[in-house]
């Protein structure tokens, strides 16, 4: 009698809250942490509709534009699902797979950022295959949604499944309120990010057709002179994250000093951010911090650095 109560209890639970309330085992394409190879693997998405693709990273939107910066029309995708062997949710079709994975990446990027001690941002639409939309998952602040769309055809990794490029989009819209003041900054603290998620400076080359032989997207390569300073910062930020060995760390601190200096009323020099960075660290740790930023910086001083 008390299994049949649980039961009835459990079944009752589901109905008042939907299948977004019960954690799901979805099977997804994304990349296997051995082969770094694409691959189908089974992730936990706590909070998810697999059918609808909705869940607390965001929703999925089929047939919507994008009309002066506000989301218009779509529906959520009615994914048909099957059991796999090991009991894990799948989608039927490649399509609805396409979006799981992308949801699934979108998801342990909020979860990475959360972790570095990110805002908790309410759930934003993912509109699929918008006019112009560029490969991958791309943040727009006008509308705050991202845009969703495969590719690019040729690349060893679709963008929107690569963990570093997906931190990336999320991590602009964590930061939309300093791009508005401060968007180089902005900018470099994203595509750290991104770089610390994925502990590889060069994440971004997996998904470009030809890779990057030339390592012209690796954060730790060195820049000329009259390089952008977004990257600059990027690149300083990483060297520093590397030398520390704790890219987690780094990241936390990075976004820490973001959101100061988004805060202050004079956003002060273009070397604030790094500043502020070294300000979070004591003894040995702001010494050696201090060091590797001088050695990635070409000019400009460092306040928190004597």
């Amino acid at each position: 009698m008390r299994r049949v109560l649980l039961l009835l209890s459990t079944a009752a639970f589901v109905a008042a809250c939907g299948p977004a309330a019960v954690p799901a085992r979805v099977q997804v394409p994304g990349l296997d942490r051995l082969s770094g190879e694409v691959a189908a693997i089974d992730v936990d998405l706590p909070g998810i509709d697999p059918a609808s693709v909705r869940g607390p990273s965001g929703w999925v939107l089929v047939g919507a534009t994008l009309e002066s910066g506000r989301v218009v029309g779509g529906s959520s995708p009615e994914c048909a699902l099957r059991r796999t062997v090991a009991g894990s949710l799948a989608a039927q079709t490649a399509r609805c797979a396409s979006f799981l994975g992308a949801y699934a990446s979108l998801e342990r990027a909020r979860q990475f950022l959360l972790a570095a001690g990110a805002e908790a941002l309410p759930a934003a639409p993912l509109v699929v295959d918008a006019s112009d939309a560029v490969p991958g998952l791309r943040y727009l602040a006008e509308a705050d949604a991202y845009t969703l769309a495969q590719g690019p055809s040729g690349a060893r990794v679709p963008a929107a499944l690569n963990p570093g490029a997906v931190v990336r989009a999320a991590a602009r819209r964590q930061l939309h309120a300093l791009a508005d003041a401060r968007p180089d900054d902005a900018e470099a603290v994203a595509t750290f990010l991104g770089a610390a998620a994925a502990s590889d400076p060069g994440y971004l080359a997996s998904s470009e057709v030809g890779g990057d032989p030339t390592g012209q997207l690796d954060l730790s390569r060195p820049l000329p002179a009259g390089s952008a300073q977004s990257a600059v910062l990027a690149g300083a930020l990483w060297a520093w994250a590397d030398a520390l060995g704790d890219p987690a760390f780094a990241a936390k601190a990075a976004l820490s000093a973001a959101r100061a200096v988004a805060q202050r009323s004079e956003g002060g020099g273009p070397l604030a951010l790094l500043s502020l960075v070294a300000g979070q660290l004591d003894g040995a740790e702001r010494d050696q911090a201090c060091a590797v930023f001088r050695a990635r910086l070409s000019a400009g001083e460092i306040e928190a650095c004597p």
